[in-house]
């Protein structure tokens, strides 16, 4: 591509202008010869190469060398640590250094501001499409290139109208004086701006014979071609406070020296500001604020370091997953708010989860040992003493003696006894007192009315004024589970439902014997069952079949036949308990199932190892700071993997429209939710614009962010990264979860399908759309629905508004709005 010619260049430049000429005859960095040790070094210097001497004893004087070297490079350039960019213009935009403060910033123009380790793009509220896609490509450029002195990794992009306290740090670095003090209106016009900085170019060209710079009428006053550049040539570009040496490739490696001596010259000859820049650019190794000063300078990718990076880059249809993403994903604006780290959401939770605490004591799961929190004192030892349990009625609430079994449209409270044994093991005498706890514990099909009848009936019971914990079905925690002893199971509906059928599927779940139980399904249908776990199948009072699925971990397949024997005793039955294996299953298993045996999503043929549980995580943001929760399985345990952690509840139960990462192991899944359309109390719900604006951007932030992830993973490279929303789910991800229900209250229907990840970010990079594009509701995706005109191109937008986008932009507001309106842009 070139580029090592380029270094080859600079490299000479440095050794012939430094050295001198006498020195640098001697060097030869050409790898066709291969010197001899010593060879052609005078008898001195061969003497000296031998000698041995302490050189940490040697004290250097102070001499002169820097004065010399700025004596030869002609007086060293002026670059200074921060820098403010403008990007202002219409039809042939200007980029122009300006002074770097707050005064300086305007609502109609974009902003780039440079520190060594920090960038800033900032897009005024009236800033037009083009300006924002400019700033953009020059952002980029300075981080991958890391141009002027800026050491950034990203930019940090900031719209005027969404403040932030990332906002708030950037007017501080631009010297700020209050936080009244706004962003002022600039009401010069764009094209008279264009004018104006055009005619002041002024160009010089050097000359040899008398080590100086004239100036050259002919490329002067005008934004010049690339094409007329001379690499045989070295020019002085004076564009005000930007003032550059551009040394062609080919000028003579003596002529080099005399020009940045002579560039000064013009540099210091005018007044100046004192955050004026004066640089040295070498052909090939142009800076992005230098490239945007010509009107038709060749894409960077062609003519930079990057070219280095990219020039054998696979094309788009060889790129991997996540190679396509990481490809758009450069190309997709994003505003104040920056993604989470990767490898921060990498880091696992603790293997235990917290434990229960009840009176200044951490009971942990309710068994073994507990943390005395007032004292400190570790290594006491729980032991249940006694379990009684009343049921929920209308009324009241009356003894259950079926302890252990509950239903899912019941309410139930249990009083859990326990003794905390002082040093962890039992004395000759027992040690602590009796302690209770109270457990209210409310059935997924309980109404709310129900719900709250059990808290204040658990009240009632408690006379001894003990601790009160409430609990959910699916949201039980180990120190609740463990007093069964792995013996609780919940039935669907109420105690008072009439079965038509004796026969149930239960599913198994718990990662401990001890704490595990068994949910009923709502039928018994081959759709439910699940590779990676155990289920009961109870057929009559005479027979139980314990299903085991080909992935089912050994803890489960143990669990699950105890489970089975502790519904039996509850029952009061004596079946006869069959173990059957996924794929072994006799006629008469399958003849139990409504509608026989059916298609389900078998891992029989699958070779991969689940030896993960997935995780999954909620984005969202908080007071313009995007954020990460990872969801916590309060049951998980130490060696045990889960083999379905959390419910479909979880993420259709979240405050809408919700935006998860799933992590399931050999694929990456971005869920989207949907927009919430009717209320709890039935009436309709407005969404504004703005709301949906601020979903877009943290839809891409989320996009972005599985990204991150995945790249923080090298396992994970090459794994399928997909979009699935609401409602559309594949079957694939639908077993992610113990059971899935397809007809959620109040999610809409005819949204969109699975997509790959990086398509959808592939919709983000359109930034010119037709009249009629715009007209439709809602809006093409990642388009601001407060601006939309600014998405029209420069010759419709003319057709349309008969009036440039800056005359536009010079409209009072309410002028605006009525244009907008006028043509259904609003």
């Amino acid at each position: 591509c070139g580029f090592g010619s380029d270094v080859k260049d600079l490299t000479d430049d440095f050794i012939k202008d430094f050295l001198g000429p006498t020195m640098s005859r001697s060097v030869d960095l050409s790898p066709r010869s291969t010197p001899t040790p010593r060879q052609g070094l005078s008898r001195e210097a061969q003497d000296a190469l031998k000698a041995k001497e302490d050189y940490t004893k040697v004290e250097l004087k102070q001499g002169h060398t820097q004065k010399a070297v700025r004596e030869v490079t002609g007086g060293s350039q002026q670059l200074h640590d921060t820098l403010l960019i403008m990007i202002k213009g219409k039809n042939s935009l200007q980029t122009r250094l300006v002074a770097p403060s707050f005064s300086s910033l305007s609502q109609q123009d974009v902003f780039i501001l440079l520190s060594p380790k920090a960038l800033y793009q900032f897009h005024g509220r009236h800033a037009s499409v083009i300006k924002r896609s400019k700033a953009t490509e020059i952002t980029k450029s300075i981080v991958l290139a890391k141009e002027l002195k800026c050491q950034a990794s990203d930019a940090i992009v900031l719209d005027e109208d969404r403040g932030s306290y990332v906002m708030n740090k950037f007017f501080n670095l631009l010297s700020r004086k209050s936080q009244s003090e706004t962003v002022k209106e600039d009401k010069r016009c764009d094209e008279d701006y264009e004018k104006e900085m055009n005619s002041s170019n002024l160009t010089y060209v050097y000359n040899v014979a008398i080590k100086s710079f004239e100036k050259s009428e002919e490329l002067s006053g005008k934004k010049l071609s690339f094409n007329r550049l001379d690499n045989k040539q070295v020019y002085c570009f004076d564009y005000g406070p930007e003032v550059y040496v551009w040394i062609g490739k080919n000028v003579d490696h003596h002529d080099r020296k005399h020009t940045m001596i002579a560039g000064r010259t013009i540099f210091e000859g005018s007044v100046r500001p004192n955050w004026a820049i004066y640089q040295r650019i070498a052909s090939g190794l142009e800076t992005s604020l230098f490239r945007e000063k010509f009107k038709d300078w060749p894409d960077v990718n062609a003519t930079n370091v990057l070219t280095v990076k990219n020039s054998c880059a696979p094309k788009e249809n060889e790129m991997s997953e996540l190679e396509r993403a990481c490809y758009y994903l450069d190309k997709v604006v994003f505003v104040d708010m920056e993604p989470c780290e990767g490898a921060e959401m990498r880091k696992l939770l603790p293997e235990e989860p917290a434990g229960l605490v009840l009176e200044m004591t951490d009971v942990g799961r309710g068994k073994g040992l507990a943390t005395d929190l007032s004292q400190d004192i570790f290594g006491h030892d729980v032991e249940t003493r006694g379990v009684e349990m009343w049921r929920i009625t209308d009324t009241a609430y009356e003894e259950y003696p079926a302890l252990g079994l509950f239903y899912s449209g019941e309410s139930f409270i249990v009083r859990w006894e326990y003794r905390v044994m002082q040093g962890g093991k039992k004395q000759d005498h027992e040690t602590g007192r009796d302690r209770m706890a109270y457990f209210f514990w409310q059935g997924s099909d309980c109404s709310i009315k129900e719900k709250g009848k059990s808290a204040f009936m658990t009240v009632k019971v408690d006379k001894e004024r003990a601790p009160q914990v409430p609990l959910t079905q699916f949201g039980e925690i180990p120190a609740f589970l463990q007093i069964f002893d792995g013996g609780m199971c919940v039935f669907g509906g109420k105690i008072s439902d009439e079965r038509l059928s004796e026969k149930r599927l239960f599913l198994y779940m718990g990662e401990l014997e001890s704490e595990g139980y068994l949910t009923e399904c709502a039928t018994v249908s081959c759709v439910y069952l699940r590779s990676r776990t155990s289920f009961v199948l109870q057929e009559s009072s005479d027979k139980l079949f314990v299903w085991h699925g080909c992935k089912s971990r050994a803890h489960t397949v143990k669990g699950a036949y105890r489970a089975a024997q502790q519904l039996s005793q509850k029952l009061d039955i004596k079946p006869a308990i069959i173990e059957v294996q996924e794929g072994s299953e006799p006629p008469e298993f399958w003849s139990l199932f409504e509608g026989g045996r059916v298609s389900y999503n078998s891992y029989l043929e699958d070779t991969r190892m689940f030896s993960k549980p997935i995780r999954i995580f909620k984005l969202y943001d908080e007071n313009r700071v995007f954020k990460y929760q990872e969801l916590e399985y309060k049951c998980r345990a130490p060696s045990t993997v889960a083999p379905f952690p959390f419910f479909q509840s979880e993420l259709y139960g979240a405050e809408q429209p919700a935006l998860f990462i799933v992590d399931a192991l050999y694929t990456v899944y971005v869920w989207v939710g949907w927009w919430t359309e009717v209320s709890p109390d039935g009436e309709q719900i407005t969404h504004t614009g703005s709301a949906k604006t601020d979903f877009t951007e943290r839809y891409k932030l989320t996009l972005k962010t599985a990204v991150s992830y995945v790249k923080e993973d090298p396992a994970k490279e090459n794994i399928p990264m997909l979009v699935v929303r609401a409602g559309n789910e594949p079957l694939e991800f639908k077993v992610l979860f113990p059971w899935w229900k397809d007809n959620w209250p109040g999610v809409p229907e005819g949204q969109d399908g699975i997509k790959p990840l990086a398509e959808e970010l592939k919709q983000f990079l359109q930034q010119e759309y037709t009249l009629q594009e715009l007209q439709q509701r809602p809006p093409p995706p990642g388009c601001d629905p407060l601006r939309l005109e600014l998405y029209l191109s420069t010759t419709e937008f003319q057709e349309v508004f008969k009036m440039s986008k800056s005359q536009f932009q010079s409209l009072q507001p309410w002028k605006q709005k009525k244009e907008r309106i006028r043509f259904g842009l609003f």
